[in-house]
């Protein structure tokens, strides 16, 4: 198993693999940094908490890189506008779907990663054993907090209780 977190300290980002040991120390400030990882991921390589905060509360989606989606999107909708002002509307049209049956295309080959509600760290590599939910956007109200910098209450944090 693969798991990419966010040091709690300098905010760096961090890959670990090691799954034997009960903590790591970070490259860049030296902190060591502890982990939670229960005896099911080191024998079973299950995700059933988050070895960086503790929180059973994960959920899983597809490992696709949201920046070059919405950059795919907005080609094809620029190169449609483009083309259907030029009257070349079935060419345009026909870009959209290119760039729909593209993306269908990656959403059903590309992997799965299990990622945490509170401190968003990432699982790869784990056993298909592992049963978690897909997203509910309660769930990540109540563990991420709307405006963290303000460090305001989320009014949303006693709505969903499991």
């Amino acid at each position: 198993m693969e798991i990419t977190f966010r040091c709690p300290h300098c905010k760096s980002e961090l890959s670990f693999d090691d799954l034997s040991k009960e903590s790591s120390p970070c490259p860049l400030c030296s902190k060591d940094i502890p982990l939670k990882i229960t005896e099911r991921m080191r024998k079973e390589n299950v995700v059933d908490q988050c070895a960086i905060c503790g929180l059973d509360k994960l959920y899983e989606q597809k490992d696709f890189n949201r920046t070059f989606g919405i950059a795919l999107f907005l080609l094809a909708a620029l190169a449609c506008v483009v083309l259907c002002w030029k009257n070349m509307v079935v060419l345009g049209y026909s870009v959209l779907i290119a760039a729909a049956a593209f993306d269908f295309i990656l959403y059903r080959y590309l992997s799965n990663v299990v990622i945490c509600y509170r401190c968003h760290s990432q699982y790869r590599k784990y056993s298909p054993k592992t049963v978690v939910l897909q997203f509910e956007l309660g769930l990540l109200e109540k563990f991420d907090p709307l405006d963290k910098k303000a460090g305001a209450e989320n009014p949303a944090a006693e709505w969903k209780q499991r």
